[in-house]
């Protein structure tokens, strides 16, 4: 079962561009290519592949991500594997503040309310 995934707002106004321009992918040190986060973001949807670059979920607990803001999100649809994905960071997160680690207690608050709106909006849009 597909669940919705919030997308970028203006998504339209990106018709007629190319979607894979050479600012739309990295190469690496190790030679893969790499999605960037500009070309996520215009895809519109979490592919649940845990991209380097996702705008969606926080796949790799990096300390310097950031969410897309939420008046920039709709819906759309993702596998169970996104939702899962946002699930887990969820708890992490709520984990974090529950035992009351002081050290980044406004990234754990930013991330909470992140990952509560797309379920939110992921539950909302399943019914």
């Amino acid at each position: 079962m597909l669940r919705r995934l919030p997308v970028l707002k203006g998504v339209d106004e990106l018709e007629g561009s190319p979607i894979e321009d050479q600012d739309d992918w990295i190469i690496d040190a190790n030679g893969f290519y790499v999605a960037t986060r500009s070309f996520l973001i215009r895809r519109g949807y979490c592919c649940a592949n845990q991209c380097r670059n996702c705008p969606y979920i926080n796949w790799r607990n990096s300390p310097t991500w950031e969410p897309l803001p939420a008046e920039a999100v709709h819906f759309i649809e993702v596998s169970p594997k996104a939702v899962e994905g946002a699930r887990n960071a969820l708890a992490y997160h709520e984990q974090q503040v529950h035992t009351g680690c002081k050290s980044g207690e406004e990234l754990h608050q930013t991330m909470i309310a992140h990952y509560r709106l797309l379920l939110e909006r992921w539950v909302e849009a399943s019914g």
